[in-house]
């Protein structure tokens, strides 16, 4: 791509930001550094905060600082130059740390503070190795990048494919809104257009556009007058515009396009647990990619970022089709019955009764929670809409009624069609306000007024602005169930777009209507709320803890603002806090993320500041204002110079800076800007966006915290942020100044590689199971590290495979003797690529191709043995999870504490207790520093045992009595003679399931009374849980909109913990809906499916799938896997049936399957009780007269969180395809009768199994 004289870095305007070289006096640009040199000035002295102007905000670096930066980001600065200046940096970038911190890592301290101590006077203890040498990326390394790994067909594949998922929803959009006013529907789609092209956007941009679309979005449907909603129609256009620009010039700017490889995909919200988990995998490796040392790294982590990308973009194309598929069945469903009632209603000749009856049929007690029958009184709205026929033949109808009622003086009966023009806000009561109208027809009487309270009305408005905002950055529809959890603070490019969305309502022609009003305040009260609950907890005082206190804050605040001055002090302090009318040309700030790394590649982002100079104005026109360097013109608007040209400037309070703006151009990027106080130039501000847009000194309490936390390693520092709820890069501050060596399992940092270390690496690639960025961060190192190690020992590339070695694999799978594995490891690939060419070839899977060879049951077992999750085993044996868990059941061989014997623990602990790191002892010991860790924290030293319920019944209970009195976690251990782990652990088992099911109880309105004795607990302490539960019914904190998102996050493969979590709600209430999830599911079920695919899973010597299970039995994969993960819990029981009476001899007596359902919730009570009393399981299930397998499960479910479990089965969702018909061999026919003969399963259903 051609670039212009003006966009390069040596051009006039860029040379505006020079920073003087200390070495030869001479000028050098921060996009251009000399050769083997790297330019810095003397450190400048550092002014209290307090003496701060705006000029120069707090947290800005030193020049000192930025000449690191123009170093560290300079193509040409040498590694051993970049080196000498960072001898005191503290090492790379935590894996969960944004991208921003790894750029800054080898230039000092992300907010300023850098080192002040000199490189001689570094701590002589610090055990890390010195920083790789670095070779700068180019702008033809990010071309060769795209062309190599996103290019099909001369077009950016990433793009595209986000293009494609957004059109998919788009197309679902008019189906999914049925009976809503079109107007609202051709919105929506557009708003879903503009989420896919929001999905290549720098973050900070984003989330600016995300929040001004949110605004628009919650205002629409809210808004009935066609005039005001054409106004905001054409807001919409202008912010299409802007962001198509946007897309063109990202697609276009070979960096950004990169660096979006790395960006969530379009409509995240679809995915699966496990699939949104490497969604967060996909941040990391931004991170990595540019923390890489050389072209090879970068190389091999964005080949990995693109294959990662491309199979989540194929996973929610595939998951938009299944839901469409489902969404039609549902449609299907409820048209059937509209054209039900309209047959009824001609087959009635009374007119007023065939009148009547559409509505009869039509009425809904209690709308909202019936879905059939909320989709039926859409089916009809929207029948009306679309037929003009149905219209003529309803005012027929209408004036059949009518006649004789006019005729005696009698009023006429209300129109149905008369719905159509007047169809109420598109709100979340939609459904609702549509029944009460036809309820209104059917009654004649107007429908309720559903008005609530100024406060509770500013509060629903937040929350609805709020929902936007996530839908938008998830890819939700806006009926679809949200399965996430509301944020409960906003990054500062949210709450600026929030601030913009709030200025546009208010650009709305004429007198602005109070609805559009009151949307635009409750965006800027929430963009206020945000702030403060972020600067709270950065001074560790009670934040938001949850989005919906965040909605709560910002209500109030915007319920305040408009009591007025007469409401008294709080009233006027919140109308001061969002009083400020937003700035219409406050747009998005340029992303620091993509403003460095362009830095980095000698390229300057967005093109040449130079176009945005006001070419109207002349410096000679403009009078010095009141803050240093500013300008202002006779009508107050303010500039700076620059290179002789006048810069239109604005204050950005949420980032504390000035930025640069186009005049004209609301929505275009803005540059943030700050005055040297050396040069007294103005120069780029690279500082803002490292603390969200809030400077807020951080409370000491908060810093210890971080800091031993840091200490002691357990945590990523991005876990530390998120647990105290600040800033990753104040966590990576803290690190800096402490000088504090970071050990968590997220971190890139490398320790000093042993040569232990180096062996396991060995290990697995030789393996073959991990791609060499797994292998990194299962090892806690460098991909560099691994990448080098690979290439000494001549392991192929992922992705790379010679022609050759493609063939040798081929040859290997088709003689079917060895495991993926075994290939992998011979041909020297990743078993994963193995399985690809597998795949690729399209086998025929014949029976005997699924009989499970001795070697490969051995190798499972063995790996079992080593502690390998099953998920590994399977992709390592090419055998299915499901099929690993039956080997396992079989072998009763189950994963334990890999490969450490008694004697390896007991040397753990002794090392430990002299004082060694965690890696020394690993390298003592011959095991990994993850183990290490793992051993420190779960096993029982004595007893070599999980530590967890490693005790008496009546210990236990003992333990529960005491923590109830009060008592800490140290005196009862005391007390008892109890390790302190083991108190904990009974304190996070049945305590807390206990106390969340009294929280349930004590929520539906029971009396502590009555909840303290149905659980056998001390009323005193039941009234301590009452202070948590609020003054309302469970209903109204629980709604059936909260319980869809839940089944659809079941239905993804969501645990119970993962949903009390993302829902905020109670385990126990998650743990209720999730025996209501197993329920439905179970009970879609045939009797014949359910024997068919029992029968298959106990078959001992075969492998199947769950798309092999769920093709013959002609059920959903997701379905299939719930039974499956049934069967391994021991909750399908067989039952003999009798022989019939004339079958053959040679038949088998075939065995039928049972499904034993979840204890009732008074059960559960019960059964609770009883263990917290210390009784045996059997005891329990001979009690309560139920198997003992189900009281087994509630305890097993009831298991501290943190316990080490396998994983479920489970498998991506998938409608089975259709079956097709082959022609069996010989040999498969015997094989087949053999089976149908051995187990009793139909031979249609063992054909389908077997043949894909």
């Amino acid at each position: 791509m051609a670039k212009s004289s003006v966009g390069s870095p040596t051009s006039a305007v860029w040379d505006e930001f020079r920073i003087p070289d200390e070495g030869n006096n001479k000028a050098q640009t921060t996009g251009h550094v000399s050769r083997g040199t790297a330019s810095h000035s003397p450190p400048r002295s550092h002014t209290a905060h307090g003496n701060r102007d705006a000029s120069h905000p707090p947290g800005a670096h030193s020049v000192f600082t930025r000449g690191l930066a123009a170093a560290a980001f300079s193509r040409q600065t040498s590694g051993q130059g970049l080196a000498a200046h960072t001898a005191t940096s503290p090492g790379r970038v935590s894996g969960g740390v944004h991208t921003r911190d790894a750029l800054l890592r080898r230039t000092g301290s992300v907010n300023g503070t850098y080192a002040r101590t000199p490189v001689q006077a570094a701590r002589s203890d610090d055990t890390s190795q010195p920083i790789a040498e670095t070779k700068p990326i180019s702008i033809k390394e990010f071309n060769e990048l795209n062309s190599n790994y996103d290019t099909v067909d001369g077009y950016p594949r990433n793009s595209e494919a986000n293009g494609e998922i957004a059109q998919k929803i788009e197309d679902g959009i008019g189906q999914e809104m049925t009976g809503y006013p079109p107007e609202v529907i051709q919105f929506q789609q557009r708003e879903t257009r503009l989420h896919g092209m929001l999905a290549d956007l720098p973050e900070s941009e984003r989330q600016f556009y995300a929040a001004a679309a949110a605004m628009l979005g919650t205002a629409y449907p809210l808004e009935t007058g066609s005039d005001n909603r054409y106004e905001i129609g054409q807001q919409m256009t202008a912010l299409e515009d802007a962001v198509r620009d946007e897309t063109n010039r990202v697609r276009n700017d070979p960096v950004d396009r990169a660096l979006s490889i790395f960006n969530p995909p379009m409509g995240i919200a679809w995915l699966n647990k496990e699939d949104r988990d490497n969604v967060d995998y996909l941040d990391k490796l931004r991170d990595d990619f540019l923390d890489a040392t050389n072209a090879d790294e970068r190389d091999e982590i964005f080949e990995e970022a693109s294959e990662l990308k491309d199979g989540l973009q194929r996973s929610i194309s595939a998951e938009v089709d299944r839901r469409r598929l489902k969404a039609n069945a549902q449609w299907q469903e409820a048209n059937g019955e509209v054209d039900r009632i309209l047959s009824d209603a001609r087959a009635q000749t009374d007119p007023a009764k065939r009148y009547e009856l559409i509505g009869r049929q039509l009425y809904e007690g209690d709308p909202g929670q019936d879905t059939l029958k909320d989709k039926v009184v859409l089916a009809f709205t929207q029948r009306m809409q679309d037929s003009a026929e149905l219209r003529d033949t309803l005012d027929t109808w209408h004036a059949q009624v009518s006649g004789p009622l006019n005729a005696h003086s009698v009023g006429a009966a209300k129109r149905y069609t008369d719905i159509l023009r007047s169809l109420p806000p598109a709100s979340g009561d939609y459904v609702r306000d549509l029944s009460d109208q036809y309820n209104a027809v059917l009654e004649d009487t107007s429908y309720k007024d559903y008005s609530i309270t100024p406060a509770a009305r500013s509060e629903k408005l937040a929350g609805q602005v709020l929902e936007g905002i996530a839908r938008v950055l998830l890819g939700v529809t806006p009926l679809a169930p949200l399965a996430d959890l509301l944020p409960s603070t906003l990054p500062a490019g949210i709450r600026m777009g929030l601030d913009y969305g709030s200025a546009l309502l208010g650009t709305i022609a004429g007198e602005a209507p109070a609805i559009l009003s009151d949307v635009g305040l409750a965006g800027k009260a929430l963009a206020t709320a945000a702030k403060d609950a972020e600067a709270a907890n950065m001074a560790s005082k009670d934040g938001a803890a949850t989005g919906e206190n965040l909605a709560q804050s910002a209500g109030r605040i915007a319920d305040r603002t408009k009591a007025g001055p007469s409401a008294g002090r709080d009233a006027q302090a919140a109308g001061q806090a969002i009083g400020d009318k937003p700035a219409v040309d406050a747009g998005p700030s340029i992303d620091p993320t993509s403003q460095l790394a362009h830095q980095r590649a000698g390229d300057n982002p967005y093109g040449s500041l130079a176009a945005y100079a006001d070419p109207d104005v002349h410096l000679a026109d403009l009078h010095s204002g009141a803050r240093p360097g500013i300008l202002e013109d006779a009508r107050g608007d303010r500039y700076v110079a620059m290179h002789g040209k006048a810069y239109h400037v604005r204050f950005d309070n949420q980032s504390d800076t000035w930025r640069v703006f186009m005049k004209g151009a609301d929505l275009k990027p803005q540059y943030p800007v700050r005055l040297n106080e050396i040069t007294r130039r103005w120069e780029i501000n690279s500082e803002v966006g490292l603390t969200g847009g809030v400077w807020q000194k951080i409370s000491d309490h908060t810093r210890e915290e971080a800091i031993r936390l840091l200490k002691e390693g357990k945590l990523s520092r991005a876990k530390i942020a998120a647990t105290l709820r600040i800033s990753p890069n104040s966590v990576a501050r803290f690190m800096n100044e402490e000088k504090i060596v970071p050990t968590a399992p997220g971190s890139l940092r490398t320790l000093k590689s042993t040569p232990t270390d180096k062996r396991e690496i060995l290990r697995l690639l030789e393996e073959g199971v991990l791609t060499q960025v797994e292998i990194a961060k299962r090892m806690g190192t460098s991909t560099g590290l691994v990448n080098r190690i690979s290439k000494q020992n001549n392991f192929a590339r992922r992705g790379k495979v010679p022609p050759a070695i493609r063939r040798e694999v081929e040859n290997l799978l088709r003689e079917g003797t060895l495991t993926n594995a075994q290939i992998a490891a011979k041909t020297k690939i990743s078993s994963r690529t193995v399985a690809t060419i597998k795949k690729d070839m399209h086998f025929a899977n014949f029976v005997r191709r699924r009989e499970i060879a001795p070697e490969v049951r051995q190798e499972v077992i063995q790996r079992i043995n080593d502690g390998l999750t099953y998920d590994r085993i399977a992709a390592a044996t090419g055998v299915s999870k499901i099929t690993v868990w039956r080997i396992a059941q079989q072998t009763k061989t189950f994963r334990g504490v890999a490969r450490t014997s008694p004697e390896q623990i007991d040397r753990v602990f002794t090392l430990k207790d002299e004082g060694k790191t965690p890696q020394e002892v690993a390298d003592a010991v011959g095991i990994s520093v993850s183990k290490v860790r793992d051993i420190y924290g779960n096993v029982n030293a004595d007893s070599y045992k999980r530590i967890w319920w490693d005790t008496t019944p009546e210990k236990r209970t003992a333990a529960i009595r005491q923590l109830d009195e009060g008592k800490n976690a140290n005196q009862v251990a005391k007390d008892l003679g109890l390790r302190i782990e083991t108190v904990r652990g009974i304190a996070n088992q049945h305590r807390v399931a206990r106390d969340s099911l009294a929280s349930e109880l004590l929520a539906e309105g029971r009396s502590p009374e009555e909840v303290a004795a149905s659980l056998n607990i001390s009323p005193k302490y039941v009234a301590k849980l009452t202070k948590g539960v609020p003054e309302s019914t469970h209903e109204i904190r629980f709604t059936a909109k909260d319980r869809d998102a839940a089944m659809e996050m079941f239905e993804k493969g969501y645990s119970r913990e993962d949903v009390a979590a993302k829902l905020g709600i109670s385990p126990w209430k998650a743990h209720s809906l999730a025996n209501e999830f197993r329920t439905n599911t179970m009970n879609s079920v045939t009797p014949q499916q359910l024997d068919d695919i029992a029968r298959a899973l106990s078959l001992r010597d075969y492998d199947f799938t769950t798309g092999d299970l769920a093709r013959a039995s002609e059920l959903p994969e997701t379905t299939v896997s719930v039974v499956e993960q049934e069967y391994a819990r021991g909750l399908l029981v067989s039952r003999h049936s009798s022989p019939i009476a004339g079958t053959s001899s040679a038949m088998p007596v075939a065995e039928h399957y049972e499904w034993l359902p979840p204890l009732s919730a008074a059960q559960e009570i019960e059964a609770i009780r009883a263990m917290d009393e210390g009784l045996s399981l059997t005891a329990i299930a001979a009690q309560l007269k139920e198997p003992g397998a189900v009281i087994q499960q509630l305890y097993e479910d009831d298991l501290p969180l943190m316990m080490l479990r396998d994983d479920p089965p489970d498998a991506p969702p998938a409608q089975p395809p259709a079956p097709q018909t082959r022609v069996l061999s010989m040999q498969d026919e015997a094989e087949v009768q053999k089976i149908v003969q051995r187990t009793g399963l139909r031979r249609s259903f063992v054909t389908s199994l077997f043949f894909a």
